[in-house]
């Protein structure tokens, strides 16, 4: 099922059940949750061509530990995750990309947990240059110093001293 989101539009929230497979067509989606304190934190961004699903809802029926929100008008394409059980049985290269793109998902967690361990928000915001380029032109400060766990304006200095 093909569907489309305005910014800001929220398609999935935290404690609820992801019960599909999410590809994205065009636009950007952020993984998100509220710290102990209230403040947002970026878990992940998913943009064009990305895959996101939660498993453990169909297999150990968990809920989501984050939400799901646009954050620019996307379009994407839903997948029912209990159906596609039956069509890997019948289509093992299908299930195979499912696999991989699992993988993916698992890899932009490490990577994740990797940034947030570098010491300093200039370490942080060249690991973005180097490996996610395209997020800097994509994705607003505002949402990328969530990510980073930084405060915008300590991003926005660390940009600007970049740019000199």
């Amino acid at each position: 099922m093909v569907q489309k989101l305005d910014k800001n539009e929220l398609l999935c929230k935290e404690g609820q059940k992801l019960n599909h497979g999410i590809f994205v067509v065009s636009g950007q989606l952020k993984l998100f949750y509220l710290n102990e304190s209230g403040i947002e934190r970026i878990a992940s961004f998913c943009t064009r061509n990305d895959y996101i699903d939660n498993w453990n809802d169909v297999h150990q029926h968990t809920a989501l530990p984050y939400s799901i929100c646009a954050i620019s008008t996307t379009t994407i394409v839903k997948y029912p995750l209990k159906e596609m059980v039956s069509i890997f049985k019948q289509n093992p290269d299908l299930l195979q990309l499912c696999i991989n793109l699992s993988q993916e998902i698992i890899g932009k967690k490490q990577d994740h947990y990797q940034i947030l361990t570098l010491k300093t928000p200039k370490d942080r915001y060249l690991w973005l240059q180097k490996n996610r380029p395209q997020w800097l032109q994509d994705i607003t400060l505002t949402e990328l110093s969530k990510y980073l766990h930084v405060s915008r304006e300590t991003l926005s200095r660390v940009r600007s001293k970049l740019l000199r």
